[in-house]
C-alpha cells in the first residue's frame, strides 16, 4: 500500500519513527511531507528521512497564518503523489486531500485543544486516541461513529520511549554534566492566549546557581541567555529523550518534554501558559509525575526537593505494540474495502 504521512511539528517526528519503521518492514511504500517549522525538517533528516517540504509556520498573525495554510494546501493538492491511505498527527491537510481524492485517512491526536481543527474531525475516516483523552464530546459534535475510533492504553510518548536506548556519549556534546533543562512556551501556537508572556527571564534568575541547558524554539529567544555564564544552548537539535534522561529536571512551557521526562522517571515541570491542561497532562499531574506552575519560586522549590524514580520500559513496549496493531487493523480494513 502507498501511504502518505504529513508531519507539521517537531514532536511528531519521534512519534512517526517507530510507525515509519514498522510500515516499511511490512512492505508499504511511504511518502513523507513536512512543514518547515522549528526542528521538524532537521530531525527528519537526522533520522534518515528526506521529506518533501511544503510551507512554513507563519506565526500568530491571523492573516499571514490563513494565507500560509491556503498556500500550503494548494501546494499539497497538486504536489503530493498518488496514495492509498493518508496519516497525520491531527493535521487538517491529509484528511482534506484524502477526501478530495476519495481515499481514506487516519488522524492521531492526544490534544483536547484541537477544536480549531474541525475539518480533521469532519473528514477523517479513522481516529487514534489515547484512552485518557476525553474524545466523547468531539465524537458527539462531529457524529464520529464508534468503529472509526481506535484507542490505546498509554501516552503518545510511550510509542517512541519503548525503543529508547541511552546514548552513553551524549554528555560529550554539552559543556557540563550536571544541569537542568529549560524549554520556552510556544507563544506562537494557536492554543496559547494572545496576551501570554514568557517567564523564561524569571526562571533564569531563580536558577542562577544551576547549569542550564536552554532549548529555544526560535532564534529570537536566544537573547534571553545573554549575560549568563551558566546557560548554554545547542546550535543543532539534540535527541530529546537523551536530554530527559541526563537532566536533573525538565522545565518546559509545553507538554511533550514534560511527558517524556515524567515517563522516564525524571522530575518534570510544565509552566504551560493556560489555566487548562491537556487531559494527558492532568493524568500525569494526578499521578504525581508532573508538576504544574508558572511561579518561578514554586518551580525552584519543587526542583530542589524532587527526586528521580525508577521506571521500566516494558509498559511503553506494550503501548507501542498496541498502536502498531491498530495501524495494521486499519490498513487491513482499507485493503478489504
Amino acid at each position: 500500500m502507498r501511504i502518505w504521512i504529513d508531519i507539521t511539528n517537531t514532536p511528531h517526528v519521534n512519534v512517526l519513527m517507530p510507525i515509519y519503521k514498522h510500515l516499511r518492514k511490512q512492505g508499504h511504500e511511504l511518502i513523507i511531507t513536512a512543514r518547515d517549522f522549528s526542528e521538524t525538517v532537521p530531525l527528519l533528516r537526522q533520522n534518515g528521512i528526506e521529506p518533501i517540504v511544503y510551507g512554513s509556520h507563519q506565526g500568530k498573525n491571523k492573516l499571514k497564518k490563513s494565507l500560509g495554510l491556503v498556500a500550503r494546501l494548494i501546494k499539497l493538492v497538486f504536489g503530493v503523489p498518488k496514495f492509498d491511505l493518508a496519516f497525520s498527527l491531527g493535521g487538517v491537510y491529509t484528511s482534506l486531500i484524502a477526501t478530495l481524492r476519495r481515499k481514506k485517512s487516519i488522524s492521531f491526536s492526544d490534544n483536547d485543544f484541537s477544536s480549531h481543527k474541525f475539518l480533521t474531525y469532519m473528514l477523517s475516516d479513522y481516529f487514534i486516541f489515547p484512552k485518557y483523552l476525553k474524545y466523547q464530546s468531539l465524537q458527539k459534535k462531529y457524529k464520529i461513529k464508534n468503529h472509526q475510533i481506535k484507542t490505546f492504553d498509554g501516552f503518545k510518548e510511550d510509542i517512541y520511549i519503548a525503543d529508547y536506548k541511552v546514548d552513553k556519549h551524549f554528555l560529550e556534546q554539552l559543556p557540563f554534566k550536571d544541569f537542568i533543562t529549560i524549554r520556552p512556551e510556544n507563544l506562537k501556537a494557536a492554543y496559547v492566549p494572545k496576551d501570554a508572556v514568557t517567564i523564561i527571564p524569571q526562571l533564569f534568575e531563580v536558577f542562577k546557581d544551576e547549569n542550564i541547558l536552554f532549548l529555544p524554539r526560535y532564534e529570537s529567544e536566544k537573547r534571553f541567555a545573554e549575560g549568563y555564564e551558566n546557560i548554554w544552548y545547542p546550535e543543532k537539535p539534540l535527541v530529546g529523550l537523551d536530554v530527559c534522561y541526563y537532566t536533573k529536571a525538565m522545565l518546559t512551557g509545553a507538554g511533550t518534554f514534560a511527558r517524556e521526562a515524567a515517563l522516564l522517571g525524571v522530575p518534570a515541570v510544565s509552566f504551560f501558559p493556560r489555566n487548562e491542561f491537556l487531559t494527558v497532562d492532568v493524568i500525569l499531574q494526578e499521578q504525581g509525575k508532573e508538576f504544574k506552575s508558572r511561579n518561578p519560586q514554586e518551580i525552584k522549590n519543587y526542583v530542589n526537593n524532587a527526586k528521580r524514580s525508577k521506571v521500566s520500559l516494558e509498559r511503553s513496549k506494550i503501548v507501542l505494540q498496541e498502536v502498531l496493531d491498530i495501524f495494521d487493523s486499519i490498513i487491513n480494513e482499507v485493503e478489504i474495502k
